[in-house]
C-alpha cells in the first residue's frame, strides 16, 4: 500500500488555521450541552464539542471553552458566559444531545448577549435539577449534574472539569441491572434519543451503522 502525505509543521499554521484543521480532522466528537446560571440566577445553555470523560473515580467530565472574542479597545480575550458562570457558581449540568433536539442545540450556539436565556431562544423546556442550581434540558437522554472539579488554562482555552453528583436518565434507554452491575444504559435503544456527534463546519453525524469488533481478551459487556 502506498500513501501520499501532505505534512505540515505546526508552527507554520496560524491560530485560525490550526483551529479549523483540528475541528475538521478530529471527528466525530461528542457534544456537551452545558447549562449554567450566573450569580443572579439567569440561565445559559451552550454546546461544546471538545468534550469527553476524564475519570470514573471520581466521576469527572471535561470540556474546553474558548474565548467569546476580543475586547475592541484593549484586545483582551472575553470569557464566554459558560466559563464565567461556572467560575462564579461552581455548578453546571452536562446534557447529552439527542437526535430530536439537534436543531435547537445548534440554535443555542448563537452568540446572544450575556444574561439572555438560550432555553427560551431555542424553544426548549428547562427541567429542575436536584443538587445544583442550573436546570437541565427536558428531552436529553442523559443529564449529569456537576460541581466544579478543576479548571485548567490551556493557552486561549480553558479545560473545565465537573464532578458528577447526580445523573438523570430517560427510562427508555435505562437498562438497569446487567451482567452483575446495577445501572446500565443503552443509548441506541430509541432512535430519537441517540446522541449526535459533531463534525467540521455545519456537519453533524447520527449513529446508524455500528460494528462489533472484540479484542481477543475482551467480551462485549
Amino acid at each position: 500500500m502506498t500513501q501520499e502525505i501532505h505534512s505540515l509543521d505546526a508552527a507554520d499554521l496560524n491560530p485560525t488555521e490550526m483551529y479549523l484543521l483540528l475541528r475538521d480532522a478530529v471527528i466525530p466528537r461528542p457534544i456537551a450541552w452545558v447549562s449554567s446560571v450566573d450569580v443572579d440566577g439567569r440561565s445559559n445553555l451552550a454546546p461544546y464539542s471538545f468534550f469527553n470523560v476524564c475519570s470514573n473515580v471520581p466521576p469527572v467530565l471535561g470540556f474546553a471553552v474558548g474565548p467569546r472574542g476580543k475586547d475592541k479597545l484593549t484586545g483582551a480575550l472575553i470569557e464566554k458566559d459558560t466559563l464565567a458562570n461556572i467560575k462564579a457558581t461552581g455548578e453546571l449540568v452536562v446534557n447529552i444531545v439527542p437526535e430530536e433536539l439537534i436543531e435547537p442545540m445548534v440554535r443555542t450556539a448563537t452568540g446572544l448577549e450575556p444574561g439572555e436565556d438560550e432555553f427560551a431562544f431555542a424553544g426548549l423546556t428547562q427541567a429542575p435539577s436536584e443538587k445544583v442550581r442550573p436546570g437541565r434540558v427536558l428531552g436529553a437522554p442523559v443529564a449529569f449534574e456537576c460541581r466544579l472539579f478543576q479548571i485548567v488554562e490551556v493557552g486561549t482555552h480553558h479545560w473545565v472539569m465537573g464532578e458528577i453528583v447526580r445523573i438523570h436518565i430517560d427510562e427508555r434507554i435505562y437498562v438497569g441491572a446487567y451482567k452483575g452491575l446495577n445501572h446500565r444504559v443503552d443509548p441506541l435503544r430509541v432512535e430519537a434519543l441517540r446522541p449526535v456527534g459533531r463534525l467540521g463546519r455545519a456537519y453533524y453525524t447520527r449513529l446508524r451503522e455500528i460494528d462489533t469488533i472484540l479484542r481477543s481478551d475482551a467480551s462485549n459487556d
